[in-house]
C-alpha cells in the first residue's frame, strides 16, 4: 500500500509539473504573438498630474516623447521601433487620429478599422509601460473645413464623445483636444474648445486633457508672456466657463534659431503666470523645433533643449520629427535622419 502511494503521489506530482509547463509554454507563446517579453509582467501605465508632474503609476517622472503622428495609419508602427524607442528612454509618444487617414467618419462615428487600430496601439504601449498621447483634431476640420470631414460641428463633438468611450479602460492615454487651436488652417476659440474638453469630461471625468498653441499664442517673439499671451494662458488654464479649463499646458514655442537654449527661460515665463492666476499646472513641451530636408539640427541642440526643460520642471518634453509622418514608405526608425538617431538614442544620458 505504501508503495502504491508513493507511486500516486509520484504521478500527481509529474502532472503538476506538466501543467506549470503548459503554463508558462503558453504565456510565452501569447507573450510572443503579442509582441511583447514574458520577462516583465505588463505595466498598468497609469497616467495622472499631481501639482506640476506627470505621475505614472504612483511615481513621477519627466516624460520624454516622440512624434508618431501617423501611427494610427494603415501601416502599424513596428513592435521593433517601439521596443528601440523603449530602450532609448522615450515613454510617451504623440499619434494624430486624423493624420493621412482619419480614424473617424463624417458623422463622428469611430471607423471600425479606426477603433481596432487605436485600441490596439494604446494596449502596445500600455504593454511596455508607455503612454499614448492622442491628438483628437486637428486645425480646419470645420470652420472653413481646409480638411473636409465633419458634417456638422455637432459629428465634431461626437467624434470626440467617441474616441472617449473607446478609451475609457486605457489610463495610459493623454488627449491633446485640438492641435495648435490657433492654427490659421482653421482656429478654434477657447469657448469652443470648452465645448470639446466638456464631452471629455462628461464620459471620463479623470481623463487629462490639453490643448496645443503655436508659437507666439502664450509666448510672444521676445520670449515673455505679454498682456496678449496671458489672456490666452489665462483662458486655457482657467476654470471659468469660457476657458477650455486644461489639465496640462501645452504650448508650441516659436522654432527659432535660439529656440534651445532659450527652453528654459519660456517655460520660466510660463510658470511665473501660471503660479500668479494660482493654476499650477504641468508644462508639456509636446512639439519642438524639428530637423528639415535643408536643416539638420545638432544632436546636443536636442539634449540641450531637453535637459534646459528638466532643469526649468517641465513635465515632459517630445523629440519633434517626421519619421513618424509616413510610416507606410518608411519605417520610423528607418526614417530617422542620423543625426536624429544620434540625438534620441542618446537623450537620457543627458548630464544632470
Amino acid at each position: 500500500m505504501r508503495g502504491d502511494d508513493e507511486a500516486e503521489r509520484g504521478v500527481r506530482a509529474n502532472e503538476m509539473l506538466a501543467a506549470v509547463v503548459g503554463l508558462i509554454a503558453g504565456t510565452i507563446l501569447l507573450s510572443l504573438a503579442h509582441g511583447t517579453s514574458p520577462a516583465a509582467a505588463p505595466s498598468p501605465a497609469t497616467v495622472t498630474v499631481s501639482g506640476t508632474s506627470f505621475h505614472v503609476d504612483g511615481r513621477q517622472v519627466l516624460l520624454l516623447g516622440v512624434s508618431l503622428f501617423d501611427a494610427l495609419g494603415p501601416t502599424p508602427l513596428r513592435n521593433q521601433d517601439l521596443d528601440t524607442l523603449r530602450e532609448w528612454g522615450v515613454t510617451i509618444v504623440r499619434v494624430w487620429a486624423h493624420w493621412s487617414e482619419p480614424i473617424y467618419q463624417a458623422d463622428g462615428a469611430l471607423t471600425a478599422q479606426g477603433r481596432t487600430r487605436l485600441l490596439e496601439l494604446a494596449e502596445r504601449l500600455r504593454t511596455r509601460g508607455m503612454i499614448l498621447e492622442l491628438v483628437l483634431l486637428r486645425p480646419g476640420q470645420l470652420a472653413g473645413q481646409r480638411f473636409a470631414l465633419f458634417s456638422a460641428e455637432a459629428a465634431r463633438v461626437r467624434a470626440v464623445q467617441a474616441m472617449t468611450s473607446a478609451l475609457r479602460d486605457h489610463r495610459n492615454v493623454v488627449f491633446d483636444l485640438y492641435n495648435e487651436h490657433d492654427h490659421s488652417d482653421g482656429p478654434i476659440s477657447h469657448a469652443g474648445a470648452r465645448v470639446l474638453r466638456d464631452a471629455v469630461k462628461a464620459i471620463d471625468p479623470a481623463r487629462l486633457v490639453t490643448i496645443s498653441s503655436a508659437g507666439g499664442h502664450l509666448i510672444n517673439a521676445a520670449g515673455h508672456v505679454g498682456q496678449d499671451e496671458e489672456r490666452n494662458l489665462r483662458e486655457e488654464a482657467g476654470t471659468g466657463p469660457d476657458a477650455v479649463g486644461v489639465d496640462i499646458v501645452a504650448p508650441h514655442f516659436q522654432r527659432s534659431d535660439d529656440w534651445a537654449p532659450a527652453t528654459g527661460a519660456r517655460i520660466g515665463a510660463l510658470k511665473t503666470v501660471l503660479d500668479r492666476i494660482g493654476r499650477r499646472l504641468p508644462i508639456y513641451l509636446n512639439e519642438e523645433r524639428r530637423t528639415e530636408p535643408r536643416v539638420a539640427l545638432d544632436p546636443a541642440a536636442y539634449r540641450g533643449a531637453f535637459a534646459k526643460a528638466r532643469q526649468a520642471g517641465a513635465a515632459g518634453w517630445v523629440f519633434h520629427t517626421a519619421a513618424g509622418f509616413s510610416l507606410g514608405q518608411r519605417p520610423f526608425l528607418e526614417a530617422l535622419a542620423p543625426n536624429e538617431r544620434t540625438a534620441l538614442s542618446r537623450m537620457v544620458d543627458t548630464p544632470r
